[in-house]
């Protein structure tokens, strides 16, 4: 009995110490102490309700005002407290999506000619043009090109021959050959026959549609033996008119014409020049470069067959449309070296 009592006065000591440490939270004052680790305890409770908790809740509402601030201004605080007011910046402009519809000269990414792939003309079973004397375009393509070649080599060039010898090679095998050796430029060499025997020149083709019912006619000759088939007509035609290597080779084209016209009127003054023109040559539309064919000489011109007969007329041609690669290949190094010397100033 005297344990049972004792049970329910401890009960009911505890439930009035509980009611009454709730009515002292309630009025905000000390807790009255059960026992002295209690008390300790209670007025540890107490103070961090007083101080440290309000002085938390008062931080998180300046932080969350600044970065709502930040938020609308685009501008995000710093650490530091103590530094002026932020500064607003406007906010940033959209990218300019058009730019993804321009074509990219190459040009803008001054690409340098390093690897060259020369194209001696016919050769094998395809002797090309002929002279009256019996001079034959594959035998004086091939000569030109292995002297060009010495002249590139000797210039730190890389130079990839498409033949070295009197070989029977289809325009797809020579575009091929300038592809699978990566070359950076394609120069076809061959010789001219134009219908009256006064007629003589020089005249330099990049890809392109023919611009002269004449041009077809040389076109058609010198894609006679090309190895595609009608099956890859439209690809070819593709390329032909959406290819972002024309630019290049127009100047290429150009680069080469000029050099050769110049350098071959010092023999004969009156030499024609013919231009640079486009045509649909298969070889340039089947190369992954900047491509050109070059008609250096005219064989149906006999005062221009006997020059190319010897020896030094040939090396002038070779040294001519050396001269124009090396002007081509220059060019945008010399544009860099400009714009160095003037952001020097």
């Amino acid at each position: 009995m005297h344990s049972s009592n004792h049970t329910a006065r401890l009960k009911s000591q505890l439930v009035s110490a509980a009611v009454q440490e709730n009515a002292d939270t309630i009025a905000d004052r000390v807790p009255a102490p059960l026992r002295p680790a209690r008390r300790w305890l209670a007025l540890c409770a107490y103070w961090t309700r007083q101080t440290v908790m309000p002085a938390a809740i008062v931080m998180a509402m300046i932080v969350i005002a600044r970065w709502s601030t930040a938020g609308e201004s685009g501008v995000v605080p710093t650490a530091d407290a103590s530094s002026a007011p932020l500064a607003t910046a406007p906010p940033p402009s959209p990218p300019d999506m058009s730019l993804l519809d321009r074509p990219l000269p190459p040009r803008a990414l001054q690409l340098g000619v390093r690897r060259i792939v020369l194209d001696a003309g016919h050769g094998g079973v395809h002797d090309g043009t002929a002279s009256a004397s019996g001079l034959l375009e594959k035998d004086i393509t091939l000569d030109l090109a292995e002297r060009a070649r010495r002249l590139l080599i000797d210039r730190g060039f890389e130079v990839v021959m498409t033949r070295t010898t009197d070989a029977t090679l289809s325009l797809k095998e020579r575009a091929t050959t300038a592809n699978q050796q990566l070359g950076d430029i394609f120069v076809s060499i061959h010789l001219n026959a134009l219908g009256a025997e006064t007629a003589h020149g020089v005249e330099t083709f990049y890809l392109g549609p023919s611009e002269h019912p004449e041009h077809d006619k040389v076109a058609e000759a010198e894609n006679e033996h090309s190895g595609y088939s009608l099956a890859d007509l439209r690809t070819q035609l593709d390329r032909i008119y959406v290819d972002a290597r024309r630019d290049e080779s127009k100047r290429l084209a150009q680069s080469v014409q000029d050099a050769v016209v110049r350098r071959l009127r010092r023999t004969d003054p009156s030499l024609d020049d013919r231009g640079v023109k486009t045509a649909p040559f298969v070889v340039l539309v089947a190369t992954e470069m900047p491509a050109i064919l070059a008609e250096v000489s005219c064989l149906s011109n006999p005062d221009e067959a006997d020059r190319l007969g010897t020896s030094k007329h040939r090396q002038t041609i070779a040294e001519a449309l050396v001269s124009g690669i090396l002007a081509f290949s220059k060019q945008e190094v010399h544009s860099t070296e400009k714009r160095k010397d003037t952001n020097e100033r």
